[in-house]
C-alpha cells in the first residue's frame, strides 16, 4: 500500500528521518517495501515568469520569450499559443530532467538560442485530474503564483515535494490496510499520540425518512452490517487541492468531490464507502440480497455482468445496483446532475466478495479490503467521516439521521491476562508496566480488576495470549531477546530408499537425453471428458480453488505428458523426450488422499521400441527381474492393438504404447506420441535389495541372429520365452532388433529379427553345443506356426 508521508504526518508527529522511521517501523513487523520522493526525476525545474512574447524573425509558428527566473532573464522559444505576457511558466533551466527521463540544453532555432524549455503537465508526470485549471495540451500555466516565488524549484512551489513511502500489509492486519492504520502504527513505535480525523459534523432540518423507509439485509451470513446516510444540495465539482493531492500520492484518480471523499476515506479509515444517485434508486427501500442466478448488471466501468446465486448485491425495488463489495453499478452512477446522494458503509461477508470478485475477473480497492475481514466498527467511523469531509469542503448537506442494520453486532473481545506466559513464550522478561505501556500505545486496555486485556474493536486479529505477546515483543524490540546458544543432540541423516531411486532415476534418465518437466498437481474436471477409465468421483476436490481448471487434485500424469508435447509441437519442436516424476492422488477412505508416485516418458520422434528399451535398461539399472511385455488393452487411453502392461512376477507396475488418436485429437496432437508410466511404490516392492559380486567371464561368446517369420497375431514374448526355456543356462543376451512388413512378406505375417548371445561359465561353447538346443526351440516354436524366415 502506497500512502503520503505528508498524510501521515498530519496524523502522527514524526520526528525522526524516513531511514529511520523504515527501519524502526520494519523491525516492528510493519515491513515498507521502499519509499520514493515525488517527481523525483523532474529536477533544476522553476517557476519563472514570461515578462514579453513575440514571433519568431525566422519561423511564424514558434514564439521567443523572454522569461524571469529570478536569477536570470532566459530567451525561451516554444510553439504553444496558450502563452501570454505575465503569466508564471514552469521552466526547465538548461541542464534540467523531466518525468520522461529527458535532459533539456540550450537549443538553436534560425538564428536565436534557446536557453531552456516550458514545460507542459505531462512533461513534469502530472495530470489535469490534480490541476484541473491547467490545459493539458499546452503550457502548464501556473494560478495562485506571485512574484515571491519566482525561481524556487516547481514542486516546492506546487507543494508536491513529498516522499510516498510503499507498505507491505499481511493478510491478517486489514486495519493497516488505512492510513490510520499505519499512523497508529507510527504513534506506537514513536511513542507519539494519534490524531484522529474529525468525525464530527451538522445535521441540516431534514430527515432521512423523508428519503427512505428501510434498508434490509436478507441473512447476516452475507452482510453484517449496512449503514446509510442522506446528503442533499449536493454540489458536484473538483475537490479541494489538498485532497486531490492525496489522492494522487496514493494512486488514486480523482473524478469529483462526493466519489473522492468514498475514496479518500476508505484510504484513510480503511473501509470502502458507495455513493448512490438517491433519484435514479427505484422506490424507497434497499435491499442487500443474493442475486438471481443469471441476473445482470452494468458496472461503473460499462460492463454488462452475469451473476450468481452466490453473488451479494446491493437492490432497489426492481433491479440490482451494486455488485457488494467490489463495484456500484452504472445506473445509479453520481454524475454532474446529482442532487442527492445515499452514502453505503457496510460490512459484507469477505469469502463471498472474494469469490464473486475472482469470478469477475474485477478485483478492486474494495474488494481488497472487503475478502480481508474488516470489522463492522469501521463502518460506523467511515460513514461518519465521509459526512464531516463532505461538509467542510462544502460538497454538500447531511439529512438528520442514520439508518444503521446491525444484524451481527461485533463482541467486545477480551484476553485472560498472563505475564508469565509472555516471558516463557518469549524468552525474555518483560517488566509488567512495561507491558501494559506497550500494549495502551496500540490501544490495548488493561482491566486490573478483571486482569484482562481489552481488546479494541478494530483489531480482528487478536484471540488469545499468543497474540498478545506478540504485540509486545515486536514493540519492545526483537533485537531486546537474548541469543541463546542451541543446545540438542545431533541425529544422524540420509536419503530414504525411495529418495535414493527417484534421485537414480531421474540421473538415468536424464543421461538418456531426457528433459524433466514439472506441472500443477492441481487440474481441471474438463480432463476427464478427453481421458477415459478414470472416475471423477475418486477425485480429491479442492475446496478453494484458484479456479475451474484447477479445482481436483491429478489423478494421473498423462495430461501433463500431453500438455507438454503440445507446447513442444507448437514450436516446431519434432524430437520430444520428456519425463515427468511426481504424485497423483485419489479419494480414499482414511484422513488424508491415496498418493502414489509415478513415473511418466513422453516421445515424439521414436518408436515404440525406442522407449521399451529405455525402460528395460532402466530396469536394469535398478536391478528389477523377470520383467515382461505383453500385449494390453485394459488402458483405454493407448492404442489397442500398440500397447502393453508391464509386469515383473506377476505384478503390474506401468504400461507402454502409443497414446490413442482420440486422446491425442482431444490435446490437439497430430500424428503418433509414445506414453510409458511406472508405479514407483511396484518398483520398490521389486528392488534387488543386495548387489553379489560376478566374476570376469572367461569363455567367449557365441552371437547368433534369427528371423522369423510370425503370424499377425502372436506376440514377441512368444518367442522369449521359447528360448528362455531351452536354452537359459546359456543364454546370456536375447533381444529383438527389427520388425518388418513388407512385399517380401507373405500376408498375415511378420518378420522378428532377434540377437542371441551364448555363453558358458564353464568351458568354451561350439556348434555343437549350440544345435541341440536350436533344433528344440525351432521345434517348438513350430507348433506356433513359427518358421525361420528364408
Amino acid at each position: 500500500m502506497k500512502v503520503s508521508l505528508e498524510w501521515l504526518k498530519s496524523l502522527v508527529e514524526i520526528d525522526c528521518s524516513v531511514d529511520e522511521l523504515v527501519e524502526k517501523l520494519t523491525m516492528s513487523g510493519t515491513k515498507v517495501e521502499g519509499y520514493e520522493k515525488r517527481l523525483d526525476s523532474v529536477r533544476n525545474v522553476v517557476v519563472g515568469k514570461i515578462l514579453d512574447v513575440f514571433l519568431h524573425p525566422e519561423n511564424p509558428n514558434l514564439f521567443v520569450c523572454k522569461v524571469d527566473v529570478k536569477e536570470c532573464v532566459l530567451t525561451i522559444i516554444t510553439a504553444a499559443k496558450n502563452i501570454y505576457k505575465g503569466a508564471f511558466v514552469p521552466v526547465a533551466k538548461p541542464g534540467a530532467s523531466l518525468a520522461n527521463g529527458k535532459v533539456i540544453d540550450k537549443l538553436e532555432f534560425k538564428g536565436v538560442v534557446s536557453e531552456g524549455m516550458l514545460c507542459s503537465l505531462d512533461e513534469l508526470g502530472l495530470t489535469s485530474a490534480e490541476f484541473p485549471y491547467a490545459d493539458e495540451n499546452g503550457i502548464f500555466i501556473l494560478e495562485g503564483i506571485d512574484d515571491d516565488k519566482l525561481g524556487i524549484d516547481i514542486k516546492e512551489a506546487l507543494k508536491i515535494d513529498d516522499i510516498i513511502v510503499d507498505f507491505e500489509i499481511t493478510s491478517n492486519r486489514p486495519d493497516c490496510l488505512s492510513v490510520v492504520g499505519l499512523a497508529r502504527e507510527i504513534a506506537a513505535v514513536l511513542k507519539k499520540k494519534l490524531k484522529f480525523p474529525n468525525l464530527s459534523y451538522i445535521e441540516v432540518d431534514d430527515k432521512i425518512e423523508n428519503y427512505l423507509d428501510k434498508i434490509e439485509i436478507q441473512d447476516g451470513n452475507i452482510c453484517k452490517r449496512y449503514i446509510g446516510k442522506v446528503i442533499k444540495n449536493v454540489k458536484i465539482g473538483p475537490s479541494p487541492e489538498w485532497l486531490r493531492k492525496r489522492l494522487i500520492a496514493c494512486g488514486v484518480r480523482p473524478i469529483n468531490n462526493i466519489v473522492d471523499v468514498t475514496n479518500y476515506v476508505m484510504l484513510e479509515i480503511g473501509q470502502p464507502l458507495h455513493a448512490f444517485d438517491l433519484s435514479k434508486i427505484h422506490g424507497r427501500n434497499i435491499f442487500v440480497r443474493l442475486a438471481n442466478d443469471g441476473e445482470e448488471i452494468i458496472t461503473l466501468d460499462g460492463v454488462k455482468r452475469t451473476l450468481r446465486s452466490v453473488d451479494i448485491v446491493i437492490a432497489d425495488e426492481d433491479r440490482a445496483i451494486a455488485v457488494a463489495g467490489v463495484m456500484g453499478g452504472l445506473e445509479t452512477e453520481v454524475d454532474e446532475n446529482t442532487k442527492t446522494v445515499l452514502l453505503e458503509s457496510a460490512t459484507f461477508n469477505p469469502a463471498m466478495v472474494r469469490r464473486t470478485s475472482r469470478y469477475l475477473g474485477l478485483r478492486t480497492e474494495a474488494s481488497n479490503r472487503f475478502e480481508k475481514g474488516l470489522s463492522p466498527y469501521f463502518a460506523e467511523v467511515a460513514i461518519q467521516r465521509a459526512c464531516a469531509l463532505i461538509e467542510e469542503i462544502g460538497a454538500g448537506e447531511v439529512v438528520k439521521g442514520t439508518i444503521d442494520t446491525y444484524l451481527v453486532p461485533q463482541q467486545q473481545v477480551t484476553v485472560k491476562a498472563d505475564f508469565s506466559y509472555i516471558e516463557k513464550l518469549l524468552g525474555v522478561s518483560v517488566p509488567h508496566d512495561n507491558v501494559i505501556e506497550i500494549l495502551e500505545r496500540l490501544e490495548i486496555l488493561y482491566d486490573s480488576q478483571k486482569n484482562v486485556f481489552i481488546v479494541p474493536p478494530f483489531r480482528v486479529d487478536i484471540a488469545d495470549m499468543a497474540d498478545i505477546s506478540e504485540e509486545v515483543i515486536r514493540i519492545y524490540g526483537y533485537d531486546k531477546i537474548p541469543s541463546r546458544v542451541y543446545m540438542g543432540n545431533a541425529i544422524s541423516s540420509g536419503l530414504t530408499q525411495k529418495q535414493k531411486m527417484v534421485n537414480e532415476i531421474k540421473s538415468f534418465l536424464a543421461n538418456s537425453g531426457y528433459y524433466e518437466i514439472y506441472s500443477y498437481s492441481f487440474e481441471s474436471p474438463k480432463v476427464y471428458e478427453i481421458l477415459k477409465g478414470y472416475n471423477l468421483d475418486d477425485a480429491v476436490k479442492i475446496l478453494n480453488p484458484l479456479g475451474e481448471d484447477f479445482s481436483i487434485m491429478r489423478m494421473q500424469l498423462l495430461s501433463s505428458i500431453l500438455k507438454a508435447i503440445n507446447l513442444n509441437l507448437s514450436r516446431n519442436i519434432k524430437d520430444i523426450k520428456i519425463f515427468e516424476l511426481a504424485p497423483v492422488f485419489k479419494k480414499s477412505n482414511e484422513k488424508l488422499p491415496d498418493e502414489k508416485l509415478v513415473l511418466a516418458l513422453g516421445n515424439v520422434g521414436q518408436d515404440f521400441y525406442f522407449v521399451k528399451g529405455i525402460l528395460e535398461n532402466l530396469f536394469d539399472m535398478l536391478r528389477i527381474e523377470d520383467v515382461e511385455f505383453s500385449s494390453d488393452h485394459t488402458n483405454l487411453n493407448l492404442h489397442p492393438t500398440r500397447s502393453a502392461k508391464i509386469t515383473s512376477k506377476d505384478k503390474i507396475i506401468g504400461y507402454i504404447g502409443e497414446v490413442h488418436p482420440d486422446v491425442l485429437s482431444g490435446f490437439d496432437i497430430q500424428g503418433r506420441a509414445i506414453y510409458a508410466e511406472v508405479y514407483i511404490d511396484k518398483l520398490l516392492e521389486l528392488e534387488k535389495k543386495e548387489k553379489k559380486y560376478a566374476p570376469l567371464l572367461r569363455y567367449p561368446a557365441i552371437e547368433r541372429d534369427y528371423a522369423f517369420l510370425v503370424p499377425d497375431e502372436i506376440e514377441s514374448r512368444v518367442i522369449e520365452d521359447v528360448f528362455k526355456k531351452y536354452a537359459s543356462e546359456i543364454l546370456e543376451e536375447f533381444y529383438l532388433f527389427d520388425v518388418y512388413k513388407g512385399q517380401q512378406i507373405k500376408e498375415g505375417f511378420k518378420s522378428y529379427a532377434y540377437k542371441a548371445v551364448f555363453r558358458s561359465k564353464e568351458k568354451t561353447l561350439s556348434d555343437g553345443d549350440i544345435l541341440p538346443l536350436q533344433e528344440k526351440i525351432l521345434g517348438e516354436l513350430k507348433n506356433h506356426n513359427i518358421g525361420l524366415r528364408e
